[in-house]
């Protein structure tokens, strides 16, 4: 007989996989890991000559008030993200299924609508949630079933 894992400690187990994806996404996208976008422009001198600077930021740079280009955008979506994986994993750790479906389905639509750009710091995360909340359900369904079968 084998160890078969509860459906809990499955929804546990991504829980804690969102939370540790959703902290790397974050803290990348605040640039922990280097910069997140880089623009380059050209100027024209009097003389005839061109000079190219380019400047490279993340989102933690908007905090720190030298936030040109995306910055603020980046630190927006940081905490955004954050804020998806704090109530999701807070859902999954108490039980609340409604809640934690609620927070999937805003991770799932942030990943469709920014597939091109942000959006694939919400896959990982999200799929652990959506993971945690089938689990959480099918958990709920079986212990409903469970009652009607031993008050029959």
């Amino acid at each position: 007989m084998g160890l078969r894992p509860s459906l809990q400690g499955v929804a546990r187990t991504a829980g804690v996989v969102a939370a540790l994806s959703g902290l790397a996404g974050v803290l990348s996208m605040l640039g922990a890991f280097g910069p997140i976008y880089c623009r380059t422009e050209r100027m024209a001198s009097s003389d005839g000559t061109s000079a190219v600077s380019r400047t490279c930021g993340s989102g933690i740079d908007y905090l720190l008030g030298n936030g040109g280009g995306n910055a603020a955008t980046f630190f927006a979506w940081a905490m955004v993200l954050l804020a998806v994986v704090v109530v999701g994993v807070g859902a999954v750790w108490t039980g609340r299924r409604r809640l934690l479906w609620g927070t999937a389905l805003v991770g799932t639509v942030v990943s469709v609508i920014g597939l091109m750009s942000i959006g694939w710091y919400f896959v990982l995360p999200t799929a652990c949630l959506l993971l945690a909340a089938t689990a959480l359900t099918g958990q709920a369904r079986r212990a409903r079933d469970d009652d009607r079968s031993a008050s029959a």
